[in-house]
């Protein structure tokens, strides 16, 4: 007894206990995943009134906005609009055009968000129409502005 030098193994846990324990975490888990599962929001189904009608692109918007673009042009010409504010009205006018005519949001995307579409002609000209309204400096005149974004809105497909 004390003095014998035999060994004696521990005693082993049966297998079974292993087996009740990994059943025991896998119940729980399927448990979480369930809760998760059936408590969740449904989507609901889009109603053929709800989708958004992308606009046409008609003679009447298109005069409409050049309309727009030569009003900048005799204000700022007349006085009345300095060089920043005529080159901002001007990138408005030509976002809010890209919406009414083609539905883009681009009143509502920044230069590198309109850069990753597809629409690269209204990106270009919105970022001809930086300088001037960020910078403060008076350089390109705005009547080259003006042409620029009539030309825009006058190809645009």
């Amino acid at each position: 007894m004390q003095g014998d030098e035999v060994f004696y193994p521990p005693v082993q846990y049966s297998p079974l206990w292993l087996l009740l324990g990994i059943g025991i975490f896998l119940l729980i888990a399927v448990g979480y995943f369930l809760i998760w599962f059936l408590t969740r929001k449904k989507p609901e189904p889009i109603e053929p009134s709800a989708v958004q009608h992308v606009p046409q692109l008609t003679v009447t918007v298109r005069q409409r906005f050049l309309g727009f673009i030569d009003g900048v042009g005799a204000r700022h010409a007349a006085g009345e609009t300095s060089y920043v504010d005529a080159h901002h009205e001007l990138s408005i006018i030509v976002r809010s055009f890209a919406l009414e005519a083609r539905g883009v949001r681009a009143p509502y995307m920044n230069l590198d968000e309109l850069k990753a579409t597809r629409h690269k002609p209204l990106a270009d000209t919105i970022e001809d129409f930086y300088p001037g309204a960020f910078s403060g400096l008076e350089g390109e005149p705005v009547a080259a502005a003006v042409e620029r974004a009539k030309t825009l809105v006058s190809e645009w497909k």
